[in-house]
């Protein structure tokens, strides 16, 4: 019974969310002050409420995760434990999260965290996934929290480095969806999902990827060109950047036609783990600069 709950919590997009929460607090540090406690207690809280949203998620798409081969074979999917032992659990987990947030870290970040929340369960999931084009976008507001649950952790404060993270996790976010949204495109049309590959067609999409990604690349600079990062971080970043785009615009030539979707989807998890990578130890490379 532990492995369904474990199951319904969808462990790596909670893990994937935690890089973003402890690349942006790393990151964060660097210009305020690193406390390992409030380090665990972000992590802890931060991952919990990201957990109670997902399985809420998997309450509300249980219909359409039965249409669809990737998800059919999900715990609620197959009933394997009620919806109402899942939403009690979500409701314990969403809690437990809320309140180490708001007590051993701070009132921002749990503000925060309640927004993640309610757009991705009630105005990503509930409301928009079925029936807009534009979900994805609704969702990526979401999906961009943590970075800002990390640095508001430490800065207590909502400013425009802040902001920045926010904008540049939005554009990372369309484009690695729309990359999903092109090979799982038989699936969201089996499930009647009006996602915008089914929609608008696969070369549609592959132009937005292409156009998301290059304004993923310029804002990153950004963080530079404004102080907040050193050229040794937008060195090494810009080649994996480019490296991305240049994949992304072979995807629209027919004589590259082996540059699939899934390299694309693959290549922009590679970079993001990268960019929180970097941003975290980019005190390190002022170190070098100074030497």
């Amino acid at each position: 019974m532990f492995k369904y709950y474990l199951e319904i919590v969808k462990p790596k997009i909670v893990i994937g969310n935690l890089i973003l929460v402890i690349g942006s607090f790393l990151f964060a540090s660097r210009l305020f002050n690193f406390d390992i406690f409030l380090f665990v207690y972000t992590i802890l809280g931060g991952s919990l409420v990201i957990a109670s949203a997902c399985v809420c998620n998997n309450v509300i798409d249980r219909d359409i995760d039965q249409k669809m081969k990737r998800t059919s074979d999900r715990v609620l999917s197959k009933n394997l434990i009620s919806c109402q032992s899942a939403l009690i659990f979500s409701i314990v987990l969403g809690i437990l999260g809320i309140v180490i947030l708001g007590l051993l870290v701070n009132y921002l970040s749990m503000f925060i965290s309640i927004f993640g929340f309610f757009v991705y369960v009630f105005l990503y999931t509930w409301i928009y996934k079925r029936k807009s084009i534009y979900s994805t976008f609704i969702g990526s507001f979401s999906g961009s929290t943590p970075s800002m649950i990390g640095y508001v952790a430490i800065s207590n404060k909502i400013d425009l480095c802040s902001i920045l993270l926010f904008i540049i996790l939005i554009f990372w976010q369309m484009s690695h969806f729309y990359s999903i949204a092109i090979f799982r495109k038989i699936d969201y049309k089996n499930a009647n999902i009006p996602i915008f590959s089914v929609v608008k067609g696969v070369m549609t999409t592959k132009k937005h990827i292409f156009f998301y990604i290059l304004a993923f690349t310029c804002f990153s600079s950004l963080l530079t060109f404004l102080g907040y990062l050193s050229y040794i971080f937008l060195f090494l970043f810009s080649i994996i950047n480019f490296y991305w785009l240049f994949l992304s615009y072979c995807s629209l030539k027919k004589k590259y036609c082996s540059i699939n979707s899934y390299q694309l989807f693959f290549c922009s998890i590679v970079v993001i783990v990268i960019f929180n990578f970097l941003i975290s130890i980019d005190r390190y490379f002022e170190f070098i600069l100074i030497e």
